[in-house]
């Protein structure tokens, strides 16, 4: 009940002091939350990079990636399943380069012929 009657009365000065002090104390409290989950991201990638260097080929390269998402999804979060995050990373990868049309230069166009000129002589 004492600490009721403190904040109760609290006023001006008080109240201004004890708005900062909890403001400042929460945000630290997130900060140090980043701090961790950014720490906890580091590992988890470090881990996809350990996964991923041990593959040959694609299709190891997507099973070490379904293996490490299944032990680290929990714990992530991503608003994403696995096969959608490894489609929309080769989608990305694909329109990184110039995939628009381009012309065979093996094809060659075939040259149009001239047309043929008449003078009036050669029609009758």
């Amino acid at each position: 009940m004492t600490k009721n009657f403190i904040i109760k009365n609290m006023e001006g000065d008080n109240f201004t002091n004890a708005k900062g002090a909890l403001l400042s104390h929460i945000e630290t409290l997130f900060e140090e939350i980043e701090q961790e989950s950014v720490m906890s991201h580091q590992e988890k990638f470090a881990l996809l990079e350990d996964a991923l260097n041990s593959a040959t080929d694609v299709d190891e390269l997507h099973v070490a990636f379904d293996q490490w998402y299944s032990e680290h999804a929990e714990d992530i979060g991503f608003d994403y399943q696995a096969h959608e995050i490894w489609w929309h990373a080769l989608a990305e990868d694909v329109e990184s380069y110039d995939i628009g049309c381009v012309e065979d230069d093996d094809e060659e166009e075939p040259e149009e012929e001239p047309e043929e000129e008449f003078e009036e002589d050669d029609i009758l």
